[in-house]
């Protein structure tokens, strides 16, 4: 598969080197076209970025692999000091129906990246800390219940407990 690299520049982003958007452009073996975005997820995601640029929305540059790779290199490495040493997260658990603080139905951790944007994680059994927008789709009326503040050592505590009955159910 053979992938064409483009970047959207902006006022805030003007050289191609360093764009405010990574792009990618492949054809499949049915001849669809597919553009994708590379994503602070760390993902490549499909997208209209690069359509909605082409027809006037920014400024596009195709660029090549290693200017693409750069780009990835750089979100990547934003996202690993999303948490510096001396910040902490701050625990929440989510009550709501039949739930109480210390056996919520779902247990979250916030916190404020050095670019000064809001993350959460859930916990999953099995699993561990997972990203999710738990509190964003509260927001919007897509969950009920509301969301207690808790120390970490009860966040550990229900954890633990989360665990064993996960364990026990085999």
């Amino acid at each position: 598969m053979r992938y064409a690299y483009f970047a959207i520049v902006t006022d805030a982003h003007p050289r191609p080197e360093e764009p405010a958007v990574m792009c990618r452009r492949w054809v499949d073996d049915g001849g669809q076209v597919h553009d994708e975005v590379f994503t602070s997820d760390l993902m490549w995601s499909p997208s209209t970025a690069l359509s909605s640029a082409e027809t006037g929305s920014g400024e596009v540059h195709q660029v090549d692999v290693e200017t693409a790779a750069r780009f990835q290199k750089a979100v990547r490495e934003r996202a690993l000091q999303v948490v510096s040493s001396d910040e902490q997260y701050s625990y929440l658990a989510w009550v709501d129906q039949g739930s109480v603080p210390d056996d919520p139905t779902g247990l979250l951790r916030t916190w404020t990246t050095a670019q000064a944007f809001e993350r959460e994680e859930r916990y999953v059994a099995g699993s561990g800390w997972e990203r999710s927008y738990v509190r964003e789709d509260w927001q919007r009326g897509r969950h009920n219940g509301r969301f207690v503040q808790i120390d970490q050592a009860t966040a550990e505590q229900i954890v633990q407990r989360w665990e064993q009955r996960r364990a026990e159910q085999g």
